[in-house]
């Protein structure tokens, strides 16, 4: 039996879905179940992936729960190591992130978004797909503005990005860069591109307006976020071109995730 928590933000919660859903497709691991963390689902915006995407919701079950909480309590007390330690294959609960491309590779077949009919939206989304050469910059701060996110994650900084922009315009004089951030204002001061789109949504929109329109785009130049990073994972073309920070985290004790196909750059 395998337990998988769901938990973090949007993007985490994609890389739990397929670790949840590879796993299923395993025989040899008998049931697996899909774990609500509700404490640290509120932290981001609470579950999100079923109203971004069209999957089915698996049900939990209360002796579920009771388990999760049963292993939690012994990991603290660090008897039964094998029940929690998501190292070892033959563990139970399973409680990283599963940040791995190991976990990933059917994720196109997997997330196909719900309708979006925001005018908004489809206004983006038609002149992204007009556009010669849509270059998607995602600039990522809110919540990373946090003291202790500083300190363990910290943020891209405008000199990366401009590097990021120049490096594209040598490849693709007709790129065209759509922006998007949770911090439009700031954004405008610092990051900037010629003839650059900063994009805005209207209030109703949900929160996965941006990395639906940066699925469309041919390049992105992703920030130090599983959002980002799914933004680029998920877009479908051929030319398909991704810059990412090599700087992944602030905290040098933390390891960058190995998530990145060897195509993409880091800078």
């Amino acid at each position: 039996m395998k337990i998988v928590c769901l938990k973090g933000g949007l993007g985490n919660q994609m890389f739990e879905y397929c670790r949840y859903r590879l796993l299923s497709e395993n025989q040899r691991n008998g049931n697996v179940y899909l774990f609500r963390d509700i404490r640290r689902l509120k932290q981001h915006n609470h579950l999100s992936i079923f109203d971004c995407f069209d999957l089915p919701v698996p049900k939990q079950a209360m002796w579920i729960s009771w388990l999760v909480y049963g292993m939690k309590a012994l990991r603290e007390l660090h008897f039964f190591s094998r029940l929690y330690d998501d190292e070892r294959d033959d563990c139970t609960l399973i409680d990283d992130y599963s940040q791995d491309k190991r976990f990933i590779q059917n994720a196109k077949e997997l997330f196909h978004f719900k309708t979006i009919s925001s005018e908004q939206t489809q206004k983006y989304l038609s002149e992204i797909q007009s556009s010669a050469f849509p270059v998607a910059i995602h600039i990522r701060r809110g919540d990373y503005l946090n003291p202790i996110n500083m300190k363990n994650i910290g943020l891209c900084s405008p000199e990366y990005y401009q590097q990021a922009i120049s490096l594209i315009k040598k490849r693709y004089p007709a790129a065209q860069f759509y922006i998007f951030s949770d911090d439009l204002e700031w954004t405008k001061k610092h990051i900037l591109a010629e003839s650059a789109i900063y994009v805005h949504h209207e209030e109703s929109d949900p929160d996965y307006v941006d990395l639906y329109l940066m699925t469309h785009c041919k390049a992105h130049i992703i920030a130090n976020s599983t959002f980002s990073f799914w933004g680029s994972w998920l877009a479908d073309h051929q030319e398909h071109l991704c810059i990412y920070p090599c700087k992944w985290y602030q905290n040098p004790n933390w390891v960058t995730p190995d998530i990145f196909p060897e195509h993409w750059i880091s800078i």
